[in-house]
C-alpha cells in the first residue's frame, strides 16, 4: 500500500492510499500481465540493429495472424490509436477525392475532424434523431449505400467498429460487403474491438484496420498499427503525401526488411508488445463469451438496441451536466 498526494477539483489536498497492483476499470488503457511489465525492464535497444529488425518482423507477422488477416500487411507506428486513425484516413484518399465517415460517436467525429484538418473532402452519414439517439444507434448499412450512390467521388468509407463512447457496435461486416463492391477502401477503427469483440475481422473485408498495442491486445500504450489489404497497399502508392511521419506509403519497403522509415520512439514499448505476443501466437484472444463476468447496472446498455451492445464493457451510467447536452454528459 502506498500513499499518494491527491488534489481534488475543489483544490483540497489529501492523501490517497493505492495498492501497488492496480486494477484498471476504465475503457483504456487496459491492465497488462507481469510478462509485459517484465519486458519493459530489459536493456536498451537501437532501431538500426538486427535485433530490432527481428522484433519488428515478428510483431508484424503475429498481428496479421492473430487477427485472422494473413493477407494484410501490418505497419507499426509510434503513437496512440489516434495516430493510426490519422495515418489510415490520410493514406486512403487520393487527390480530389473524398471520404465518407460513419458518425455516431466521439470517435466517428474524430475521423471526421482528421479528414477536415488534412484538407480532405468529407461527407458524413449518421443515424436520425438528436445527439443522444445518434450516439446509441448503430448505423443502418442502407444509409451507407445511399450515401455512396449520392457521392461518386468517395474514395474511402471510414467507420468505428466499437464506439467506446457508449459501447456501441456498428455493423461493420454488412458495411464491408457494400464497400467491397466499389472502388472505395473500407477503413475501420478497431482500436477497442481487436481482441475484445467476437467479430472475425476476415469477414469484415476491411482494407485498412486501425489498432493499438493496448486494450484487447495486452500491450503498453504508445505503439499503434494499421493492417492493409493488398487493395489498401496499392492505394497507398496513389495517395499524395499529406504528412511526413504518418505517410503510410513510406513504411512497407523498410518494414518488410525490419526497418523503419523514421526513428521510432518507444523501442521498450515494442518489447512490451512482444512480451504480450505469446497471447497472439497462441491465438488466445478472448471473445465476450470467455470474458470475466460483468456487472449489470443501469446505463447505456438499456439505451443501445440488442445486438449492438458491447459485452466487453461494464454497464456504465450517464451523468448529465447542466445543459443536458452530449458535451455536458460524461460516462462513469
Amino acid at each position: 500500500m502506498r500513499k499518494l498526494p491527491y488534489r481534488s477539483r475543489a483544490g483540497v489536498t489529501s492523501v490517497a492510499f493505492v495498492d501497488d497492483a492496480l486494477i484498471l476499470l476504465n475503457p483504456g488503457p487496459a491492465g497488462t500481465s507481469q510478462r509485459v511489465k517484465d519486458a519493459l525492464t530489459r536493456g536498451d535497444l537501437c532501431h538500426r540493429e538486427p535485433e530490432f529488425g527481428e522484433l519488428l518482423a515478428g510483431l508484424r507477422a503475429d498481428l496479421a495472424r492473430a487477427l485472422n488477416l494473413p493477407d494484410h500487411e501490418a505497419l507499426l507506428i509510434t503513437g496512440s490509436g489516434t495516430s493510426a486513425m490519422e495515418m489510415a484516413v490520410i493514406s486512403s484518399v487520393r487527390a480530389d477525392r473524398a471520404v465518407l465517415v460513419v458518425n455516431n460517436g466521439v470517435y466517428g467525429e474524430r475521423l471526421l475532424k482528421i479528414a477536415k484538418a488534412n484538407g480532405i473532402t468529407a461527407y458524413e452519414v449518421k443515424p436520425d434523431g438528436d445527439d443522444l439517439t445518434r450516439w446509441t444507434t448503430p448505423i443502418d448499412p442502407a444509409a451507407v449505400a445511399e450515401a455512396l450512390r449520392g457521392h461518386p467521388d468517395v474514395d474511402a468509407v471510414a467507420c468505428v467498429h466499437h464506439e467506446t463512447t457508449t459501447g456501441l457496435i456498428n455493423p461493420v461486416r454488412e458495411i464491408g460487403a457494400l464497400v467491397a463492391e466499389t472502388d472505395a477502401l473500407f477503413v475501420i477503427d478497431a482500436i477497442s474491438a481487436t481482441g475484445n469483440e467476437d467479430q472475425d475481422l476476415a469477414e469484415v473485408r476491411a482494407d485498412i484496420v486501425c489498432g493499438t498495442a493496448n486494450k484487447g491486445l495486452h500491450g503498453q500504450p504508445g505503439i499503434s498499427f494499421i493492417l492493409c489489404s493488398p487493395k489498401g497497399v496499392s492505394r497507398l502508392e496513389e495517395v499524395p503525401a499529406r504528412s511526413l511521419y504518418l505517410n503510410a506509403a513510406d513504411l512497407p519497403p523498410g518494414a518488410a526488411q525490419g526497418r523503419c522509415a523514421l526513428h521510432p520512439g518507444g523501442s521498450g514499448l515494442l518489447r512490451a508488445r512482444r512480451g504480450a505476443a505469446g497471447v497472439l501466437r497462441a491465438g488466445r484472444l478472448r471473445g465476450p463469451d470467455q470474458a470475466l463476468p460483468r456487472a449489470r447496472s443501469p446505463g447505456t446498455g438499456r439505451l443501445r438496441p440488442p445486438g449492438a451492445r458491447d459485452p466487453g464493457r461494464t454497464g456504465p451510467s450517464i451523468q448529465f451536466g447542466d445543459d443536458d447536452s452530449p458535451s455536458g454528459r460524461r460516462v462513469v
